[in-house]
């Protein structure tokens, strides 16, 4: 059965996935530990580590439009090489760099990078994917990500990145390699993936589509929110529970949280997926964005590492169905002809990471690192933001289709 459902892939489909996999592990061994090694290492202030790594965030957002744009122009395999292979010149300045400006740069590169990648590989996806397998496809995606992610700060932690950047250097050349594979893959099918447009779109004319979108509008506002809830994992937890005295041992048990989030992943994310997709995919929105609410009060609550692990399952859990249904949502408000210029208006939801570690770092200056109850409930309460802009999203979408509202989650 297994073996038939594979059949179904497109050649695309399989080398991008397993080639997800590898980079991210390589991702995932190095950057998760780049704010605990700016304020140990360079003795940076939370606030400034909160900029440097917001920043990638902030470029990605007006960034991930233009690339989509591209992409629709010009072919996903050009942007999408282009992107990888200045990625992999990024990772090599991380192990060279020094300064804050010269961290800030990069990392201002990473997310233009991250945003010009990230939608185009997702819509190459839905590229050569057929309707009813998209859901499975995004979902395997997803899996390779976290399977990735649960290798990867291993494999950082038994390497030392937390306090040295040479181990960004095998980042780099994952990379590379992986920029490689992609360009072999573009030689092979670039001529059958030529974008088809029905008409001619000017940047103008995408940007005014989307525009009217008032469903991708409300969508987008509550990923934002969810967002910044998201980005305190890699930036406010991880200085938090590096540098306060309520832990022994803290990065280490960060590292383990991380590798936490990506084995739940790999455990529940298909009967996650599974049990949601009967649901509106607002209504999912609204319960995952409720669980990273809830997760963020559990990491202030208490430093047992038991309480911790339970808080990053449940903030695990809220992951799983934001990110999976989302791809799945975007993919049905797209037309054909449009599906790489919506996938990197997705990228604004990314002023959301840009400013979660920064309003994070102001908490954690104003509080103190002995004080998480009052970081983690503030962010919570934040976090709750985002139910409301679902809800009305939610009513929005209905109000346009009507009550016969038929999904790709209602595919089977």
């Amino acid at each position: 059965m297994k073996n038939k459902f594979f059949r179904h892939w497109h050649p695309v489909v399989t080398t991008i996935i397993m080639g997800t996999f590898f980079s991210r592990a390589a991702f995932f061994m190095t950057m998760p530990f780049l704010a605990i090694f700016l304020h140990r290492e360079k003795g940076m202030e939370p606030e400034t580590i909160g900029l440097i790594i917001g920043i990638s965030a902030l470029t990605g957002t007006f960034g991930g439009f233009i690339g989509g744009y591209l992409s629709d122009r010009i072919g996903r395999f050009p942007v999408m090489i282009i992107a990888i292979f200045i990625w992999s010149a990024v990772f090599a300045g991380f192990a060279v760099a020094d300064t804050v400006w010269s961290f800030f740069v990069l990392n201002s590169l990473n997310g233009l990078c991250r945003s010009w990648f990230e939608p185009i590989s997702r819509a190459l996806l839905a590229d050569v994917t057929t309707k009813e397998n998209r859901l499975s496809v995004f979902n395997a995606r997803y899996f390779a990500i976290n399977a990735g992610a649960a290798l990867g700060p291993v494999t950082g932690t038994y390497l030392g990145s937390s306090s040295s950047m040479t181990t960004f250097y095998i980042t780099a050349a994952v990379y590379f390699l992986y920029a490689l594979v992609v360009m072999l893959l573009m030689k092979k099918y670039k001529n059958s993936l030529q974008p088809q447009l029905e008409k001619k779109l000017t940047l103008k004319m995408a940007a005014y589509v989307i525009s009217r979108d008032k469903v991708l509008l409300y969508f987008l506002l509550g990923n934002i929110v969810v967002l910044m809830a998201q980005a305190q994992m890699d930036s406010t937890l991880a200085q938090y529970m590096g540098s306060s005295p309520l832990f022994h041992h803290g990065v280490t048990l960060f590292s383990y949280l991380i590798v936490t989030n990506a084995v739940t992943v790999l455990v529940l994310q298909y009967p996650v997926t599974s049990y949601v997709k009967r649901f509106d995919p607002m209504f999912a929105l609204r319960i995952g964005s409720g669980a990273f609410s809830l997760a963020l009060l559990g990491f202030g609550l208490s430093s047992n590492w038991i309480f911790l692990v339970v808080s990053m399952v449940i903030l695990t859990l809220g992951e799983i169905i934001v990110f999976v249904v989302s791809d799945v949502l975007l993919d049905d408000l797209a037309p054909d002809h449009m599906r790489g210029s919506y996938f990197g208006a997705m990228s604004f939801r990314s002023i959301g990471f840009s400013a979660g570690p920064w309003i994070g770092g102001l908490l954690l200056k104003s509080f103190g690192f002995t004080h998480g109850f009052y970081v983690f409930g503030c962010l919570s309460l934040l976090s709750l933001l985002a139910l409301p802009l679902f809800q009305i999203g939610q009513k929005v979408k209905n109000k346009a289709v009507g009550s016969d509202n038929h999904s790709t989650f209602e595919t089977t």
